[in-house]
């Protein structure tokens, strides 16, 4: 079981994230941090009891950076609605977040533990960038780091640039620049590979669980308003990867984050070229990137997870 700290700004696919996480036997949660991206920070931090509430868990809540390094926050409320959670009237929470801030309890946490602790990052990486920069020591103690954020196609806040990358580069910029081991797992596999099917959403809401009822409220607006043969599952791809590696295809690749750029600030730049036959310019491989996933495993690991062993396949 690996010991991990999520660090989210929920938004719907946030929520369903979390629910997986916090479901998965593979992982112990020690606690959620929240910070700006999706929604202001007190959203955000609302939103992350209220998830904690539905999985019937108990893990404690920090929130984190209300804006991010220099930029001002924009936020993506058309995306998740005007409560971050699709406006379906989630009620709660009837918990309140922990008294000490979500920096201080990553630095806390990670310098003293005498187990391994990894990461798993939702939102911005303001929260992380701000423990590197606050205390350079934790860089040799996170044991890992996974992170849903990235574009090397397309992405969704510009033409170049994925949301939590393009919110705050400044931080993006300073985490690919640390020696943390880490996970990228972008849009463009997520778009093309990482699918569960509407049936699966019905399955969800049958299951009568909590977790499951709340999942499948939040899937089915995505299933009105984009008709097909399945459903992207954003953030939730990075917790199956981080729950198990073997669901995605994985390449250690050259990937670095653009911060001046007047129309390309916030791209993270995959360098696809090494071992390809060109040399110059290529930098050192620095960040393992997921590619594609194994579509029917990553389903079945998320619908097992949701599910419960009593109602897997």
């Amino acid at each position: 079981m690996k010991n991990v700290i999520i660090d989210t700004d929920p938004g719907v696919d946030d929520a369903l994230a979390l629910l997986l996480a916090l479901r998965s036997p593979e992982l112990n949660v020690l606690g959620i941090t929240t910070v700006a991206g999706n929604l202001v920070l007190g959203t955000t931090t609302r939103n992350a009891l209220i998830i904690i509430e539905h999985s019937d868990r108990q893990v404690p809540v920090y929130a984190g950076a209300a804006l991010p390094l220099i930029q001002e926050l924009e936020t993506a409320e058309r995306a998740h609605g005007k409560d971050g959670l699709g406006d379906l009237g989630f009620s709660g929470p009837t918990s309140k977040p922990e008294t000490e801030n979500a920096v201080d309890f990553i630095r806390r946490t990670v310098l003293g533990s005498s187990t391994p602790i990894h990461l798993i990052t939702l939102g911005p990486l303001t929260n992380v960038a701000l423990a590197l920069t606050t205390d350079r020591h934790i860089e040799s103690h996170i044991a890992s780091l996974t992170m849903m954020l990235g574009a090397w196609g397309t992405g969704n806040i510009t033409q170049v640039a994925e949301f939590n990358a393009g919110v705050d580069p400044e931080a993006s910029d300073i985490v690919f620049r640390s020696a943390i081991p880490r996970t990228m797992v972008a849009l463009d596999p997520i778009r093309s590979s990482a699918h569960i099917l509407p049936e699966d959403v019905e399955r969800l809401h049958s299951a009568g669980t909590p977790w499951g009822m709340m999942a499948a409220a939040l899937l089915r607006p995505w299933l009105r308003d984009e008709p097909s043969s399945f459903v992207s599952l954003c953030d939730p791809a990075a917790v199956a990867v981080a729950i198990d590696p073997s669901v995605a295809m994985i390449e250690k690749l050259p990937v670095r984050i653009e911060t001046r750029g007047e129309h390309t600030r916030g791209m993270t730049v995959v360098d696809f070229r090494r071992g390809r036959g060109h040399t110059l310019g290529v930098h050192e491989p620095n960040t393992d990137v997921v590619l594609s996933f194994h579509v029917e495993r990553f389903r079945s690991l998320v619908m097992n997870t949701y599910l419960g062993s009593e109602e897997r396949h």
